[in-house]
């Protein structure tokens, strides 16, 4: 997978309130870890994208953008081809938005905002028009719902242990039983870590690994059957149940979203 430096204007000082960076990425590259002092919001205005941080992974399809805060470390890597739009927000333009990484849900209304401000990134004119366009966005992005799909990381060695093989093999079906006896723990020992470190149960965890790898399937336009069929699930009906049961939407949903 190639590795892409970050771009040029992340490298420069900010100098307004919000700049707007429009970038096309190719499929399965990954934009090098860094970070800067300012936020960026990221809208990805076709295609797939996860965003990592020191502690979680986002996966951000069309219609959610993730908020990336100030000096957090973070990498990107496209699930697809991208084409994504991010706004550099200086700290004293992003006092309204959360003061968490997180993924927004993006309306229509928004969408259109956003789609407009493009034309910012190359023609700022530093007028009322384009002011308050920037700034009608950042109080839209401040009240936008948010999805809670991120995939938060353990930072125990027996609990990272577990998950890079889930990670290379989400068809697995060990319970905590069958992983203690491989990594050298109690099934008691890894349910209780897990939910200290993760905020969730183990089979809360395995649920939205299985939505984010789904995500990006669905948006490369694979079958839910076998989409089911690599996650583990009996039948595509199981696999749509528990998908709608996190997401509040079912798989089809995504589809040709990418």
């Amino acid at each position: 997978m190639p590795t892409i430096p970050p771009s040029i204007e992340s490298e420069q000082s900010l100098d307004r309130p919000v700049k707007v960076v429009n970038r096309t990425i190719a499929n399965c590259t990954t934009v090098k870890r860094h970070s800067h002092d300012w936020g960026q919001f990221i809208y990805a205005n076709k295609g797939v994208l996860s965003v990592v941080t020191d502690t979680d992974r986002y996966i951000v399809p069309p219609e959610q953008g993730v908020w990336v805060l100030p000096n957090i470390s973070h990498e990107v890597t496209t699930l697809t081809e991208v084409e994504l739009t991010s706004f550099y927000i200086r700290n004293d333009a992003s006092n309204a938005l959360p003061s968490e990484c997180c993924v927004f849900e993006i309306n229509q209304f928004l969408k259109t905002l956003i789609l407009e401000a493009k034309s910012c990134c190359n023609d700022y004119q530093n007028n009322d028009a384009d002011d308050l366009l920037l700034s009608l966005i950042r109080l839209k992005l401040a009240t936008a719902p948010k999805v809670r799909l991120q995939l938060p990381y353990p930072q125990d060695k027996r609990l990272l242990a577990m998950l890079s093989i889930i990670q290379n093999n989400p068809s697995n079906r060990y319970d905590l039983k069958r992983w203690g006896e491989i990594v050298g723990a109690s099934s008691r020992t890894l349910s209780r870590l897990f939910k200290a470190e993760t905020g969730l149960t183990y089979n809360a965890w395995r649920q939205r690994l299985n939505v984010q790898l789904a995500i990006s399937k669905l948006s490369n336009g694979d079958a839910i059957s076998t989409i089911a069929s690599d996650l583990g699930y009996e039948s595509p009906s199981a696999f749509a149940y528990m998908f709608r049961e996190n997401t509040g939407v079912t798989p089809s949903y995504y589809w040709d979203k990418g």
